[in-house]
């Protein structure tokens, strides 16, 4: 009866979001954020200039290719302070700029204005130094430290290169792990920046692994002697089409070369598929990106939908598989300083799709707060995730006047009280014939509550506390949004 119960209670925590959502999704959209002043808003009026303060690196045409407008619209001035806001918003996502500022003014001309912008700049190289467990999920590692299972990376990135919003990187990431890769994203081939074209080359190695999931918790390859459990080598590119500002279409094409150790194979004839130890294939993926959230890392208003599309083994002998993932998010504000966030998400492969290429919940990027201590590998899995967010503590803006450094001096900060539920499916797979993963198949269900801390440079801090309905519980923690 407890069972049912708990099933019963986060089924109409999630049906109660999702219909507050609905309700007010007309009365947010049709809300001015800002108070203004019109003066002759039946008027239509000129952009007659653009000015653009602040940028040392960055090109304005990359600034000039996020806005709403362009220089000579027409803009209804009743409307101006929406687009000048989505404008805000566009650069913020960016990840270019720390602070973003938009005003405009009148002219001397007849019925035209100026628009400002300023920009205050991040900081573009770093150094590429990260300490996190193999699978993201820091949770489940808390609770079992194994340093063997942690990747330490080096190297360094380069954002916003030539100032045209390009990012060329160098890792190297040891550990559990061994990869080394290079890559050059973002290179624009026309100059209204619609076309884009990236490249990735990885060499990834592991002395161990995961060779199996039982009673839905990871088993790893611990054999003697062996030197390379696995080893792939990936050569991909890939061509972005964006037509308008929140719409992406990206096209991959990519060459993998994957092999595992013979042991691997012979304690799971899975892992690649019929007990192989090599795969060489020709992947072919397309995903479709609308993002129109008011922020690309912690969202509190917006939409987000994105479905993608992965064809593994084009004229391959080896491996011929598909994949599909959807995702959608919706984000409202209730009231003042109260928010909604929903958040639906599945993935359909192969009814034959090998272990090594499933997704998991409790490894990245499914890393859902209930089951964080379990691994539910599976063909085909589906969760919600829903959560309300009560502002403790509006935006603030910090400012460290003995800190000589722009870049860094200013911080902004704000806090959040978020009450969340998760609800989801794994299918049962017929690997797995002894049903030893009693989860799989199984309703998955959770619910906590937590304090985030939102920060500058895209960092946000979560401590919560959850429990599921087969009776984990657990207090975690985290370095993003859960969503």
């Amino acid at each position: 009866m407890k069972l049912k119960i708990n099933h019963i209670f986060i089924l109409l925590f999630l049906l109660t979001g999702l219909n507050l959502s609905a309700q007010n999704a007309d009365s947010v959209s049709q809300k001015s954020i800002f108070d203004t002043v019109k003066q002759g808003c039946d008027s239509i009026f000129i952009v007659s200039d653009i000015v653009i303060y602040g940028n040392k690196k960055t090109k304005d045409k990359i600034i000039l290719r996020e806005l709403e407008f362009k220089l000579g619209d027409t803009l209804d001035m009743s409307k101006i302070q929406r687009i000048l806001e989505k404008s805000t918003q566009n650069l913020d996502k960016t990840s270019l700029f720390n602070y973003v500022t938009l005003t405009y003014q009148p002219t001397e001309g007849f019925n035209s204005f100026l628009i400002n912008i300023a920009v205050e700049e991040r900081w573009y190289i770093w150094p590429q130094v990260d300490i996190a467990p193999h699978n993201g999920n820091l949770n489940e590692w808390l609770r079992d430290p194994d340093f063997g299972k942690i990747d330490y990376s080096f190297g360094v990135k380069r954002y916003n290169f030539r100032g045209m919003k390009e990012s060329v990187f160098l890792d190297f990431r040891r550990g559990f792990n061994n990869i080394t890769q290079i890559g050059y994203n973002d290179i624009a081939i026309e100059k209204s920046r619609k076309n884009l074209l990236s490249f990735l080359v990885q060499i990834h190695k592991r002395k161990s692994g995961v060779l199996r999931i039982t009673d839905n918790k990871a088993k790893y390859i611990d054999f003697e002697g062996v030197d390379k459990a696995f080893k792939e080598y990936k050569y991909e590119i890939m061509y972005t089409y964006r037509p308008k500002i929140n719409i992406k279409n990206n096209f991959s094409v990519s060459y993998t070369d994957s092999k595992i150790h013979d042991s691997v194979a012979f304690y799971n004839p899975d892992y690649f598929g019929d007990g192989k130890t090599r795969i060489e294939a020709v992947n072919l993926s397309y995903s479709f990106q609308y993002d129109k959230r008011n922020s690309s890392y912690y969202p509190l208003e917006g939409e987000f939908f994105r479905v993608v599309l992965r064809k593994n083994g084009l004229f391959s002998k080896d491996i011929d598989t598909y994949k599909g993932t959807l995702d959608m998010r919706v984000y409202r504000e209730l009231c003042p300083r109260m928010y909604f966030a929903s958040q639906v998400y599945g993935v359909i492969c192969s009814d034959f799709t090998p272990f090594y290429f499933r997704e998991t919940i409790g490894a990245k990027p499914n890393v859902v707060p209930g089951y964080e201590k379990r691994q539910i590998s599976a063909t085909r899995l589906a969760y919600i995730q829903t959560s309300y967010k009560f502002e403790l503590l509006k935006t603030h803006i910090l400012e460290i006047k003995r800190l000589n450094i722009p870049k860094f001096n200013k911080i902004h900060y704000a806090l959040y009280f978020n009450f969340f539920a998760n609800s989801g499916l794994a299918s049962r797979e017929a690997s797995d014939a002894e049903d030893l993963n009693k989860m799989n198949g199984s309703y998955l269900g959770a619910i906590g509550a937590g304090i985030d801390f939102v920060t500058y440079y895209d960092r946000v801090l979560s401590v919560y506390y959850t429990k599921n309905v087969q009776g984990d519980g657990y207090l975690g923690i985290g370095i993003r949004a859960a969503f």
